[in-house]
């Protein structure tokens, strides 16, 4: 039977007055005087109301006590524990939303449990080496994949991270231990090993926590390896064709002018050869320019990196090419090779002139990301092919018909050389986006 506290407070009171009245009566009828009567039945009274109140009272400590161990076993995410009995109706809500609550919690964590479990398995078949490390630099989580990279058999799981690193390639040690991101190449069992590293801050359970991820593109690069060479054999071969076949042609009848000239003596034929010097003086000149090209590529020199001013880069820029500033500038002064840099920034922005972008539509705009300088090109022009864009910093890859495949690619090694990587994207309204990043405090030497 289930009453409200209220009704049994007031029922204990009733009859302990009842009580009260019965001993008066029991008093008067056996003549006992009033002045015991009284004090004996308000003795009685009081005594049947405290264990009556309290009787009541100790049902309702019982609930809040259940109450009480099913919100601690929360703590210990332990969603069991549900209150099936009670007879209060004061509580009787509080206990239906415990109890609801209790419910729903059991399936989010189950629902939980298994999205983890999902994870861990597409965690632990991914191609990618995953290494997450607390603000102490120990191993919270690594898949398998990292173990073999690492050569550590055991688990990583608690380990520092100079001590899970321990068995690997030297290289594969001194990129992890900067803890930069970047590619890095070594022999290995007679074959080159490519990887590429990515190292991430995140926040996890309101801590600061690093993401490491290394993917093998030792078979990947191959296939680009090759696959590039036979680009540039083909590109070589095409240009040499173009201007070695008019040179010959054009030799073997400046010979044949000269036998003709000399057995006849006809010297308006000689007045031809002028012409057929320059032609092939111009083939020899723009043969020698396309080699001098790869040349550059080949010997880019080690950037002199050197605190620099920004807007004297971006002045002399827009003297060779009109832009649009997107934004004041962030800082006044970077760390970069003011060579290379304005080389760099020459080249996209003049990209984005020859990609059929109005000239007001060509921005340049400067942007702070923590220790880095973004240095961002926009155009409206006609954009990329994903598959283009994708390969278009790869050496020899030209999306040009008389390009050489050379110009992005100095890029990109210009802005690896400074520790960050040149980047593209196709914009949304049309056009493209073209960035790399700078540091802003001096690189480690």
């Amino acid at each position: 039977m289930t009453i409200s506290l209220q009704a049994a407070v007031s029922a204990c009171l009733f009859v302990s007055l009842l009580v009260f009245a019965a001993i008066l009566w029991l008093a008067a009828s056996f003549a006992i005087p009033l002045t015991l009567a009284i004090p004996v039945g308000l003795l009685f009274a009081t005594v049947f109301g405290i264990v009556g109140i309290s009787y009541f009272f100790s049902r309702q400590r019982r609930i809040i006590d259940c109450l009480t161990d099913g919100i601690r076993s929360f703590k210990d995410q332990d969603f069991s524990v549900q209150i099936t009995h009670f007879e209060s109706i004061e509580m009787s809500d509080l206990i239906l939303e415990y109890n609801r609550l209790s419910t729903t919690l059991k399936k989010q964590r189950h629902a939980t449990s298994q999205r983890e479990l999902l994870l861990d398995t597409i965690l632990q078949v991914s191609p990618v080496s995953i290494i997450l490390l607390n603000q102490f630099d120990q191993v919270v989580y690594a898949n398998d994949k990292a173990g073999k990279l690492l050569n550590n058999k055991k688990s990583l799981s608690g380990l520092v991270l100079h001590h899970a690193i321990a068995n690997a390639e030297p290289k594969l040690q001194t990129i992890l231990l900067q803890k930069e991101s970047g590619f890095v190449t070594f022999q290995a069992n007679d074959e080159k090993q490519s990887y590429y590293f990515s190292r991430q801050s995140i926040t996890l359970n309101h801590q600061p926590h690093v993401l490491l991820m290394c993917q093998n593109l030792s078979s990947e690069m191959s296939r680009q390896e090759v696959g590039l060479w036979k680009n540039a054999i083909r590109l070589i071969s095409h240009e040499l064709n173009n201007s070695l076949a008019p040179i010959s042609s054009l030799t073997n009848s400046a010979n044949t002018i000269v036998e003709r000239s000399a057995k006849e003596q006809n010297h308006t034929l000689v007045q031809l050869l002028p012409d057929m010097l320059a032609t092939i003086n111009r083939r020899t000149e723009n043969l020698s320019e396309f080699v001098a090209k790869y040349s550059e590529f080949a010997r880019l020199p080690a950037p002199n990196i050197s605190e620099q001013p920004l807007q004297p880069l971006l002045d002399t820029v827009g003297k060779l090419y009109d832009f649009t500033s997107l934004a004041p500038l962030p800082v006044e002064r970077a760390f970069f090779d003011p060579i290379q840099v304005e080389q760099v920034m020459i080249n996209l922005v003049k990209n984005a002139h020859e990609s059929g972008s109005k000239i007001d539509e060509i921005g340049v705009k400067l942007l702070v990301n923590y220790q880095r300088l973004i240095v961002v090109v926009v155009d409206r022009g006609v954009g990329m092919e994903e598959e283009k864009l994708a390969n278009a910093v790869l050496p020899f890859f030209s999306t040009k018909p008389s390009g050489t495949g050379i110009g992005l690619s100095i890029c990109n090694e210009v802005a690896i050389a400074h520790g960050g990587q040149l980047k593209l994207f196709n914009r949304e309204k049309g056009g493209l986006m073209v960035q790399f990043d700078l540091p802003l405090v001096a690189p480690k030497t």
